[in-house]
């Protein structure tokens, strides 16, 4: 009886019509399937229905299994990747309806099908360009179908689609889409030469012969193929400036994140500082310097086919060198061929060389050194004998007193430590940041002397912050330093006096523009210093108190103040106290807070009349 029934089932499923199914199913574009590959066949083929059902029915359709048809396909998707993660609760890996369509399924070779060449990158982007998908892949960014579509791959395909350049599935498959640790992947270590070298076959085979490839196929999947040098999906054109495959970018970006890398040369018995000494060399500081014909890696070592100096058929080995350099260079010998093109070791390999380079050090320090120590002796007769005439040629006035002087003295000592030690901290790898080491400034000598110095400063400015607030003579120079309209017109009076345009120049009171816009410089350099230092100084602290944000920002101001305060001190104040014609080679009033009346008349005129009693 059982088997009655189920026939019966049967008959009436086969017996159901599309036109039949469409009596409910109104929602169905039939237009859309009549135009499918699947147009020729009915709804039950695919839709296997238990019997005819109704709205009120409550038995389950079964799920479309492609795979009775598609037996190739399925048994090759089983493997994929898409089919492990198909059952995934989070992010389900996708189905066959999620490449291919439902009701639409068109031709691969369709212009409107979700699987045509030009439509690939969308349809696999459907996914992989969701944040959660990528998330799961552990990618970040715009994933991988966004950057490919930045790459000279996709700018080919979409240019002139009839050079078929690759999408997705060229590199990844169509249904065996396997995980990048199995053996049978396109892009595994193993066979992603092979994949590229379906369009790249010169590539792959000059590839193949390379040392690098040798290395891969001994199980060191460190060595570099093709997308370690190329990249993965944005895989760019030798000419394009960004790729790491420019001519010019080889020796300091694509070569040098291996070949500098002190623990993966150590494995292969290679020497790290080879790159370094080569962009000391003619050809590195060539390139450095943007020639777009000097020698660079490639150069000499080739593209693909990089081998061994011991093999005999490589670019570097001796019976090759002649040709290898004759590429630039014309008239090449033997002898030439010699010459090292990454010289290390030199006492060993070149002790003449070695001999008249340390010749030369000794040299410079005796010689220049000698030369410096000759002129400061100059310097300070000269201003021990500007003291001297001062004293004697003329009146002197008391400008500033011991305690201002003192005060002034040990702002110096503390700006100047602050400057060396914060910037040695920004450059560690600066040649006078390695001469400090040298002397036993080690980063933590420096820091401590840093934040010791900042101290310093701090109880200075708060010092003269009272001295200015509460006493006397602070609450005058306090009115002095105050800006007035008057110093935006002996700003422009002394511009046109020096341009030309007037006969004089302005007369100047106690405080000229310039020491106003340095004080009120000073004042305002250190709120922000000290303010943006601790937040640095004691950040678990501040955490409590201030957003996030707050940390880079104190970070960004504390360093670009260090350099505005260092720059205007350099350029604006040494001018005025070194530089100046009338003061070189210094202003020595910073020494004992005195100032002749000759200079007093000439720098301070309305402060000297007010003290002379004159008109």
């Amino acid at each position: 009886m059982k088997y009655v029934l189920f026939l019966f089932t049967v008959s009436l499923a086969l017996a159901q019509t599309n036109r039949e199914c469409l009596d409910c199913h109104d929602d169905f574009d039939l237009t859309v399937y009549e135009e499918s590959v699947h147009e020729d066949m009915d709804c039950t083929e695919c839709h296997s229905l238990p019997a005819r059902h109704d709205e009120d029915s409550t038995l389950t359709v079964p799920r479309v299994n492609c795979g009775d048809c598609h037996e190739d396909a399925r048994d090759e998707y089983e493997t994929s990747v898409h089919r492990f993660y198909r059952d995934d609760a989070d992010v389900p890996g996708a189905s066959c309806v999620d490449c291919h369509g439902t009701h639409n399924i068109l031709s691969y070779d369709d212009k409107n099908s979700t699987i045509y060449k030009l439509n690939i990158e969308k349809t696999c982007g459907n996914c992989h360009s969701k944040p959660e998908v990528l998330q799961k892949l552990g990618l970040r960014g715009e994933g991988p179908v966004g950057l490919y579509k930045g790459s000279v791959h996709a700018r080919i395909l979409h240019n002139d689609p009839d050079k078929d350049a690759p999408t997705c599935i060229n590199c990844h498959d169509y249904h065996t889409i396997l995980h990048q640790t199995d053996a049978g992947c396109l892009y595994n270590k193993r066979h992603l030469s092979s994949t590229c070298g379906q369009c790249h076959e010169k590539e792959q085979e000059a590839y193949q012969q390379s040392i690098h490839w040798q290395a891969i196929n001994r199980g060191h999947m460190e060595a570099p193929t093709c997308n370690d040098c190329h990249g993965e999906h944005q895989i760019m054109a030798v000419t394009d400036s960004i790729t790491g495959a420019v001519q010019l970018n080889f020796a300091t970006q694509t070569c040098k994140n291996c070949h500098a890398s002190a623990v993966m040369m150590k494995r292969f018995g290679l020497d790290p500082r080879r790159l370094e000494s080569y962009e000391r060399s003619y050809h590195g500081l060539a390139v450095l310097k943007g020639s777009p014909e000097a020698a660079t890696c490639t150069s000499c070592h080739e593209v693909h086919a990089i081998k061994s100096s011991r093999d005999t058929t490589s670019s570097i080995n001796t019976a090759h060198l002649e040709e290898t350099c004759g590429q630039c260079h014309s008239d090449v010998s033997e002898s030439f061929t010699r010459i090292v093109v990454h010289p290390l070791d030199q006492k060993e390999r070149n002790p003449v060389a070695w001999f008249f380079r340390t010749l030369y050090l000794w040299l410079i320090f005796i010689v220049i050194g000698g030369m410096l120590s000759h002129n400061v002796i100059i310097l300070l007769h000269y201003l021990a004998d500007k003291r001297r005439q001062r004293k004697t040629g003329s009146l002197l006035v008391q400008r500033f007193q011991p305690f201002e002087v003192y005060q002034h003295m040990l702002l110096i000592l503390s700006f100047s430590v602050l400057a060396l030690t914060g910037f040695a901290l920004r450059f560690p790898q600066a040649a006078w940041v390695e001469l400090l080491v040298n002397l036993g400034m080690t980063e933590t000598v420096r820091a401590n002397l840093h934040r010791a110095a900042a101290v310093l400063m701090i109880i200075i400015s708060l010092i003269q912050a009272w001295y200015l607030l509460f006493t006397p003579r602070g609450k005058r120079e306090m009115k002095a330093l105050k800006p007035t309209l008057r110093d935006i017109k002996d700003l422009w009076a002394n511009i046109a006096f020096h341009l030309g345009l007037k006969n004089r120049k302005p007369d100047f009171d106690r405080f000229s523009y310039v020491e106003k816009a340095e004080y009120l410089a000073l004042i305002w350099g250190i709120i922000l210093m000290g303010l943006t230092g601790f937040i640095l100084w004691f950040p678990e602290f501040f955490i409590y108190y201030l957003p996030v944000w707050t940390f880079e920002t104190a970070e960004v101001i504390h360093y670009f103040e260090a350099w505005l305060a260092t720059l205007a001190i350099l350029v604006w104040h040494w001018f005025f106290v070194i530089f100046h014609p009338q003061v070189y080679p210094m202003n020595i009033t910073w020494m004992d807070g005195k100032i002749s009346e000759r200079e007093m008349k000439e720098e301070h005129l309305l402060e000297y009349k007010r003290l002379k009693r004159l008109p």
